[in-house]
């Protein structure tokens, strides 16, 4: 399963354009892994990429960047669960995610903001359950980061919304507006984009 994770804002004059791509097997029996994920960052001053790529153990990680003093990164991190497959991790597992304490490796979109290597980090996962929806509380033990999560409690368990707080003060938050099973990728003309209302996706 893909996730495709896209944010644009500006902070003052300038705009902010990221896009994060995560590959997870459906069969997470025999493969437990997410086997990629890839995050884009593009502002005014410049860009960077980011890559983890599944191999035995380990994640290979690259990173290259604009910047004089990042400059290009390799390295191989140990293979953990991402945050960035824990939307598409739910959506596969019926709603599910594991609670407890867990190895887990934090969003890439969080380590470039915040100048934090990227490295395995511990987490507990909690769970809230409320008539119609599931409420998961990701709370990292060692950086200062938590992660909310709600989805349906039935099929096709969709995402109704999440945030991030990095205790700087500012929340991030997210809520469902409208969904649509279509084939967007054919759907390209410009007489397609009236399809953009009922999405409630500004033009």
């Amino acid at each position: 399963m893909k996730l495709n994770h896209i944010r644009k804002f500006n902070t003052g004059i300038y705009d902010y354009s990221i896009v994060t791509s995560t590959f997870t097997p459906i069969d997470t029996k025999n493969h437990p892994f997410t086997l990629k994920s890839t995050t884009s960052i593009q502002e005014w001053c410049g860009h960077t990429f980011t890559q983890l790529n599944l191999a035995d153990n380990n994640y290979n990680f690259k990173q290259f960047s604009y910047f004089e003093s990042d400059g290009d990164e390799e390295k191989t991190i140990q293979k953990a669960l991402l945050e960035e497959d824990l939307m598409t991790r739910i959506r596969i597992q019926k709603g599910q995610l594991s609670e407890g304490k867990i190895d887990l490796i934090p969003s890439t979109i969080y380590s470039r903001f915040n100048y934090k290597k990227m490295d395995v980090e511990k987490a507990i996962i909690s769970k809230t359950t409320s008539v119609n929806t599931l409420n998961y509380h990701i709370k990292y033990l060692s950086i200062d980061r938590t992660v909310s999560i709600d989805v349906e409690k039935e099929f096709p368990y969709k995402i109704l919304g999440w945030s991030e707080d990095n205790g700087s003060g500012l929340i991030t938050t997210a809520t469902l507006k409208a969904s649509s099973n279509e084939p967007y990728w054919k759907q390209k003309k410009l007489t397609d984009a009236s399809k953009r209302e009922a999405l409630k996706l500004k033009y």
